[in-house]
């Protein structure tokens, strides 16, 4: 008798291979970040209007919420590599454009505000598609430090990204700062075509976007009951939503730095600084302690750790204070959003990736603008002293977050049935769907 053939393992891209993904996708996210300014300064030069350059800096948040969920579902449809190539030649297309309009002098800000939500509506295919793409191409027991090392360049393209616009601005003009986005994306599509590999076992067949687009609803609400059978990934689905909700009165820092405390602009620039470094600096702790302490664990000391600073900021009036909090809390919420997605990444069945992760994703953004506009509405009721509001939402965060660890963190279970997870070098079955514990 015939034995049967052994299942082949995956193509993984050379450790050289994916450092040069990774570099490509540094430089596409600080064309993230150039957008991040050049957008809302290309309105103003047109219109001159606050409000509308307000209006152009939102365009990734209303994205989101406008694509998300069905990006997830065409994603789990799709090639995820297909899909970030296309991306990334509309990305390169709608920066190209505001270039080429600016430069015949035919911008207006409807068509501004239109290219841009397109832009962002793109990204987050991209980042959806990411996702599986890092799942499909990166060992399981190093998947932490692929995230880690994808959220560094995010966080630094964060920093790096506005301040280049302004020297490209001022050096050679915004069109040409434009140019220079669009040729970001150039470099993410050339590295993505080069070194990822397309057919992965689990992976969906390629289907055209017609085929594609048919029963999107059934397909959601299956991510939906497989967040809710994953009892850790629902955990920690909710856990992130709570903790963006809390952290959303952050957004009151700059007020309370400039206005309450009256400290003045360049206090606020180096309040606001300080988190970027401290989003570098959880990376980097990520990439560091991901394989050597249980993931849930890390989740939990995370988001307790923000919600302890977000509570030293109700007691904080001096700048250094301030600072150091707003350090360790981008630190820790990029900490445990690293974790996070790679136990989302290691726990949920590969089918099901896409629509999951952009479920979470979506469930905890929406969590955010709730959270500034109740956090803004009690400053105001408060005679504009954010300090109760920083005090109470940090308590609030930390006994949410105890309640994650106590509830469904301490002794979770890594299988949907809430059965034992599998010994260790045992092949997962699609019923187990197991989070390997890296020691």
């Amino acid at each position: 008798m015939a034995l049967a053939p052994s299942p082949v393992a995956p193509a993984r891209p050379s450790a050289l291979a994916f450092k040069i993904f990774l570099g490509g996708q540094t430089v596409s996210l600080i064309g993230d970040g150039l957008a991040i300014l050049a957008i809302p300064l290309l309105v103003l030069q047109i219109s001159g209007s606050p409000s509308a350059a307000v209006l152009a800096a939102i365009p990734r948040t209303v994205g989101y919420l406008a694509v998300g969920l069905p990006a997830g579902a065409l994603v789990d449809r799709m090639n995820p590599r297909t899909v970030m190539l296309v991306m990334d030649v509309v990305r390169f297309g709608v920066f190209a454009t505001l270039a080429a309009l600016g430069a015949m002098d035919r911008l207006q800000v409807p068509v501004i505000l239109a290219l841009a939500f397109v832009a962002a509506a793109a990204g987050v295919f991209f980042e959806t598609a990411l996702a599986v793409a890092v799942r499909d191409n990166v060992e399981e027991d190093r998947l932490h430090r692929a995230n880690s090392l994808l959220e560094a360049a995010n966080q630094s393209a964060q920093i790096v990204g506005p301040g280049l616009v302004g020297v490209l601005t001022a050096v050679v003009g915004l069109q040409a700062a434009l140019l220079v986005t669009a040729s970001t994306f150039v470099v993410s599509f050339a590295t993505v075509f080069t070194v990822l590999k397309g057919d992965q076992p689990g992976a969906a067949p390629s289907a055209p976007l017609s085929v594609a687009l048919r029963g999107i609803g059934k397909d959601l609400a299956e991510g939906l009951r497989c967040l809710r059978s994953l009892r850790v990934v629902l955990v920690i689905t909710c856990l992130q939503a709570s903790a963006n909700l809390f952290l959303a009165v952050a957004t009151l820092l700059v007020f309370y730095v400039r206005n309450t405390l009256q400290l003045g602009d360049s206090a606020v620039s180096v309040v606001v600084t300080a988190g970027g470094v401290g989003g570098v600096l959880g990376a980097a702790a990520a990439f560091r302690l991901g394989g050597k302490v249980r993931h849930e664990v890390l989740i939990t000391l995370g988001a307790a750790t923000l919600g302890t600073a977000l509570t030293g900021l109700g007691v904080s009036t001096s700048l250094v204070p301030l600072l150091l909090l707003n350090l360790t809390m981008s630190a820790s919420a990029v900490l445990a959003v690293v974790i996070i997605r790679t136990v989302r990444q290691s726990v949920v069945p590969r089918h099901l990736l896409g629509r999951v992760t952009a479920t979470a994703r979506v469930t905890a953004l929406v969590a955010s603008p709730v959270g500034a506009l109740v956090g803004g509405a009690l400053t105001t009721m408060n005679h504009g002293d954010p300090r109760p509001v920083f005090l109470g939402a940090g308590v609030l965060s930390v006994l949410t977050t105890a309640a994650a660890w106590f509830l469904g963190l301490r002794h979770v279970s890594h299988t949907a049935d809430g059965g034992p997870e599998p010994t260790a070098g045992g092949a997962p079955t699609p019923e187990s769907h197991p989070m390997k514990e890296e020691s």
